[in-house]
C-alpha cells in the first residue's frame, strides 16, 4: 500500500470510525446488568414466597382486627414485591433490546468500512495506472476515478451515519419504555403521533410479540421488532452466482457470498440437531447453521435467530434468493431456491419455504449481502 493510498483510507474511513465509537458498548457490563436482574429477581420471588407463606400461617392459626391488620399488609408487601419483579424483568429486557441494538449496528457498521476499504483501493490501483501513462494522457481519466471515488465513499459513509441514527433511536425507544408514563394530556395534541413511519410490505405483517428459544441457541426469546432496512435490489438480468442443488438442479444467488453460504448450509444436511450447536458437521442448531454457513463465506452475521435480520429487506416471497434468510421470533431459515430453503431440523434439511413455525411470530425476509 503506498502512502497516498494510506492517507486516503484513513481520510476515508473516518467518518466511519466516528460513528462506529458512538456504538461502543463494554459487553462485560450489560452481561452483569443482566445477571444482576436476574439475581435480583430470584430474590424477591423468595421473599413473595415467604410473605405469602407467612400470611397464610397468620389467617389459620389466629383471628381478630390485628390479625386482620397484619394480613391486608402483607397483601400490600406482595403487591409491591410483584411490581418489583415485573420493573426488574423490565430492565433486564431493556438491556437486553440495547446489547442486540448495538451488536447489529456493529456488524452493519463493518460490513460498510470493508466496502469503503474495497472502494478506495480500487480507485487508488486505477489512479496509478492511469498516471503512469506518458505526457499526463491519464491525468483526466485519474481525476474522474478520483472524482468517482469521493462520492462512493461519501454515500457509504452516509449510510454509516444512517446506521448509527436508527441505533440511537432505537436506544432511545428501549430507554422510554423505561420512563415513568408521563400525566394525560387534557388539550388536542393535534397531528400524528410521531415516530418514525416504515413503509408497508410483505414484512410488516403479523404481530411482534416474542417467541420461543434463546441465549446460545437458536431462539430469540422475548419482544422482536422489525428493523428499519433498505429494500433489497433485485440483481439484473442475466447476472448471479451459480449453485448446484441436491436435487440436481441450477439456481443462482445474488453475489458470491450469498453462493457460498448456501453451498456451506447444503454440506451439512443430515448434521443432527444441537441445542447452542455451532460446529458443522458435528452439530447445528437454526441460527447455528445460518451464522457459520455465511461465516464460512466471509461474512459475520449475528449469532441470535431474531437478530439475523440485517443487510436488507425482501420484501415479497417471489422475490427471494438463495442465500436470503427467513426469519421467527425463535428460528432461521437459508433460501436456496426453487422454492426450498435449508434449515437445522432434526437433522439439517430441506424442505418448501414457508412463514409459520410452531406459532412463533414470523418476522421477514432478509438478504444479509443487501
Amino acid at each position: 500500500m503506498t502512502y497516498e493510498t494510506e492517507q486516503v483510507l484513513r481520510t476515508g474511513l473516518d467518518t466511519n470510525q466516528q460513528f462506529e465509537q458512538k456504538m461502543l458498548r463494554n459487553s462485560a457490563g450489560i452481561s452483569a446488568a443482566q445477571d444482576g436482574q436476574v439475581a435480583l429477581r430470584t430474590t424477591l420471588d423468595g421473599v413473595r414466597g415467604n410473605v405469602a407463606s407467612q400470611r397464610a400461617n397468620l389467617a389459620a392459626n389466629s383471628s381478630g382486627t390485628a390479625t386482620d391488620t397484619a394480613t391486608e399488609t402483607s397483601v400490600n408487601l406482595e403487591k409491591e414485591v410483584d411490581d418489583l419483579l415485573q420493573e426488574s424483568a423490565e430492565i433486564e429486557q431493556a438491556v437486553a433490546e440495547a446489547a442486540e441494538i448495538l451488536d447489529v449496528a456493529d456488524i452493519q457498521n463493518k460490513q460498510l468500512r470493508e466496502e469503503i476499504i474495497r472502494v478506495i483501493n480500487d480507485a487508488m490501483k486505477k489512479i496509478a495506472i492511469e498516471r503512469a501513462r506518458p505526457n499526463g494522457e491519464g491525468n483526466a481519466a485519474a481525476a474522474d476515478i478520483l472524482k468517482q471515488m469521493i462520492t462512493e465513499v461519501d454515500r457509504l459513509n452516509g449510510e454509516s451515519a444512517t446506521v448509527a441514527s436508527n441505533a440511537e433511536g432505537q436506544l432511545t425507544q428501549t430507554a422510554t419504555k423505561l420512563a415513568p408514563a408521563p400525566p394525560p394530556s387534557t388539550g388536542d395534541t393535534g397531528g400524528s403521533s410521531g415516530g418514525t413511519q416504515v413503509g408497508p410490505s410483505f414484512n410488516a405483517q403479523g404481530s411482534r410479540r416474542g417467541g420461543g428459544g434463546g441465549g446460545g441457541g437458536g431462539g430469540g426469546g422475548g419482544s422482536v421488532r422489525k428493523p428499519r432496512l433498505p429494500v433489497a435490489i433485485p440483481p439484473q438480468p442475466g447476472t448471479g452466482v451459480d449453485v448446484n442443488l441436491p436435487d440436481g438442479s441450477t439456481v443462482k444467488a445474488p453475489n458470491e457470498t450469498a453462493a457460498k453460504a448456501v453451498r456451506a448450509a447444503l454440506s451439512n444436511l443430515g448434521v443432527p440437531y444441537v441445542w447452542g450447536g455451532t460446529t458443522p458437521g458435528v452439530g447445528l442448531d437454526c441460527s447455528g447453521l445460518t451464522m457459520t454457513a455465511y461465516g464460512e463465506a466471509g461474512l459475520e452475521i449475528p449469532r441470535k435467530s431474531n437478530q439475523q435480520t440485517i443487510g436488507a429487506e425482501v420484501p415479497s416471497i417471489d422475490q427471494l434468493l438463495p442465500g436470503d434468510l427467513v426469519v421467527w421470533s425463535g428460528h432461521v431459515a437459508m433460501v436456496i431456491g426453487n422454492g426450498q430453503m435449508v434449515e437445522a431440523g432434526d437433522p439439517v434439511q430441506v424442505g418448501p419455504i414457508r412463514t409459520t413455525n410452531a406459532g412463533q411470530s414470523f418476522i421477514g425476509f432478509y438478504r444479509p449481502t443487501g
